[in-house]
Protein backbone atom coordinates (compact mmCIF):
# COMPACT_ATOMS: atom_id res chain seq x y z
CA UNK A 1 0.00 0.00 0.00
CA UNK A 2 1.49 3.30 -0.92
CA UNK A 3 0.18 6.87 0.29
CA UNK A 4 1.48 10.05 -0.98
CA UNK A 5 2.49 12.68 2.07
CA UNK A 6 4.57 15.65 3.55
CA UNK A 7 7.38 15.17 6.13
CA UNK A 8 5.86 17.35 9.43
CA UNK A 9 8.66 15.99 11.86
CA UNK A 10 11.74 13.96 11.93
CA UNK A 11 12.52 11.91 15.12
CA UNK A 12 15.51 10.64 15.13
CA UNK A 13 14.92 7.86 11.98
CA UNK A 14 11.43 7.91 11.97
CA UNK A 15 10.02 10.54 9.85
CA UNK A 16 6.17 11.74 11.23
CA UNK A 17 4.45 12.19 7.66
CA UNK A 18 1.01 13.88 7.45
CA UNK A 19 -0.95 11.87 4.46
CA UNK A 20 -4.18 12.57 3.20
CA UNK A 21 -6.51 9.67 4.09
CA UNK A 22 -8.53 8.42 0.84
CA UNK A 23 -11.66 8.35 0.51
CA UNK A 24 -14.51 5.90 -0.07
CA UNK A 25 -15.50 6.89 -3.53
CA UNK A 26 -11.92 6.61 -4.88
CA UNK A 27 -11.14 10.29 -5.23
CA UNK A 28 -13.82 10.90 -7.97
CA UNK A 29 -16.19 12.92 -5.17
CA UNK A 30 -17.38 14.92 -8.32
CA UNK A 31 -18.66 11.89 -9.58
CA UNK A 32 -20.13 11.12 -6.23
CA UNK A 33 -21.51 13.90 -4.88
CA UNK A 34 -20.94 12.88 -1.56
CA UNK A 35 -19.60 16.28 -0.07
CA UNK A 36 -16.81 14.04 1.44
CA UNK A 37 -13.82 15.81 3.18
CA UNK A 38 -10.71 14.92 2.80
CA UNK A 39 -9.47 14.29 6.07
CA UNK A 40 -5.28 13.21 7.08
CA UNK A 41 -3.55 11.40 9.68
CA UNK A 42 0.28 11.34 10.75
CA UNK A 43 1.81 7.91 10.68
CA UNK A 44 5.71 7.13 11.76
CA UNK A 45 7.57 5.64 9.34
CA UNK A 46 11.06 4.31 8.80
CA UNK A 47 13.43 7.32 7.47
CA UNK A 48 16.27 5.10 5.57
CA UNK A 49 16.75 7.54 2.13
CA UNK A 50 16.74 10.81 4.30
CA UNK A 51 13.88 12.76 3.95
CA UNK A 52 13.72 16.27 5.63
CA UNK A 53 10.78 18.05 6.74
CA UNK A 54 8.32 19.63 4.33
CA UNK A 55 9.53 17.15 1.97
CA UNK A 56 6.84 15.03 -0.23
CA UNK A 57 7.68 11.76 -0.16
CA UNK A 58 5.55 8.62 -0.95
CA UNK A 59 5.08 5.82 2.20
CA UNK A 60 4.94 2.38 1.38
CA UNK A 61 3.79 -0.74 3.89
CA UNK A 62 2.94 -4.46 2.98
CA UNK A 63 -0.40 -5.33 2.16
CA UNK A 64 -0.03 -8.09 3.94
CA UNK A 65 0.57 -6.48 7.46
CA UNK A 66 -2.15 -4.27 6.36
CA UNK A 67 -4.78 -6.72 5.99
CA UNK A 68 -3.59 -8.50 8.90
CA UNK A 69 -3.85 -5.63 11.33
CA UNK A 70 -7.09 -4.48 9.49
CA UNK A 71 -8.32 -8.18 10.31
CA UNK A 72 -7.25 -8.21 14.13
CA UNK A 73 -8.74 -4.87 15.04
CA UNK A 74 -11.89 -4.97 12.85
CA UNK A 75 -12.83 -8.83 12.00
CA UNK A 76 -11.53 -10.76 15.17
CA UNK A 77 -13.65 -9.07 17.61
CA UNK A 78 -16.68 -9.53 15.85
CA UNK A 79 -16.68 -13.30 15.32
CA UNK A 80 -15.10 -13.50 18.86
CA UNK A 81 -18.10 -12.16 20.23
CA UNK A 82 -20.36 -14.63 18.42
CA UNK A 83 -18.36 -17.53 19.52
CA UNK A 84 -18.61 -16.04 22.89
CA UNK A 85 -22.54 -15.25 22.57
CA UNK A 86 -23.50 -18.63 20.93
CA UNK A 87 -21.42 -20.29 24.36
CA UNK A 88 -22.08 -17.95 27.41
CA UNK A 89 -24.91 -15.74 25.41
CA UNK A 90 -24.64 -11.83 26.07
CA UNK A 91 -22.01 -11.90 29.14
CA UNK A 92 -19.87 -13.93 26.55
CA UNK A 93 -20.77 -11.46 23.44
CA UNK A 94 -18.74 -8.70 25.97
CA UNK A 95 -15.92 -10.59 26.59
CA UNK A 96 -15.60 -12.15 23.00
CA UNK A 97 -15.90 -8.32 21.54
CA UNK A 98 -13.51 -6.77 24.22
CA UNK A 99 -10.74 -9.49 24.20
CA UNK A 100 -8.80 -9.08 21.74
CA UNK A 101 -9.31 -5.20 21.64
CA UNK A 102 -7.58 -5.20 24.97
CA UNK A 103 -4.80 -7.60 23.89
CA UNK A 104 -4.19 -5.53 20.96
CA UNK A 105 -4.01 -2.34 23.40
CA UNK A 106 -1.66 -3.85 25.28
CA UNK A 107 0.46 -5.36 22.55
CA UNK A 108 0.48 -1.53 20.56
CA UNK A 109 4.22 -0.61 21.47
CA UNK A 110 5.24 -3.65 20.49
CA UNK A 111 2.81 -4.22 16.87
CA UNK A 112 3.72 -0.53 16.39
CA UNK A 113 7.31 -0.98 15.71
CA UNK A 114 6.25 -4.37 13.57
CA UNK A 115 3.82 -2.78 11.68
CA UNK A 116 5.85 0.55 10.82
CA UNK A 117 5.58 1.98 6.72
CA UNK A 118 8.74 3.36 5.35
CA UNK A 119 9.62 6.12 3.11
CA UNK A 120 10.46 4.93 -0.24
CA UNK A 121 10.58 7.82 -2.12
CA UNK A 122 11.18 11.80 -1.98
CA UNK A 123 9.58 14.33 -4.43
CA UNK A 124 6.20 14.20 -6.22
CA UNK A 125 4.81 17.59 -7.92
CA UNK A 126 1.09 16.79 -6.29
CA UNK A 127 -0.88 15.54 -3.40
Amino acid sequence: MERIGIVTKIEGSIAIVNVVRTSSCGENCVMCKGSCTQTSQSVKAENKIGAKVGDVVTVEMSDKKVLMAAFAFYILPLVLALVGYGIYGWIGCAVGFAAPIITLKAFDKALSDKYKATVTKIGRKSL
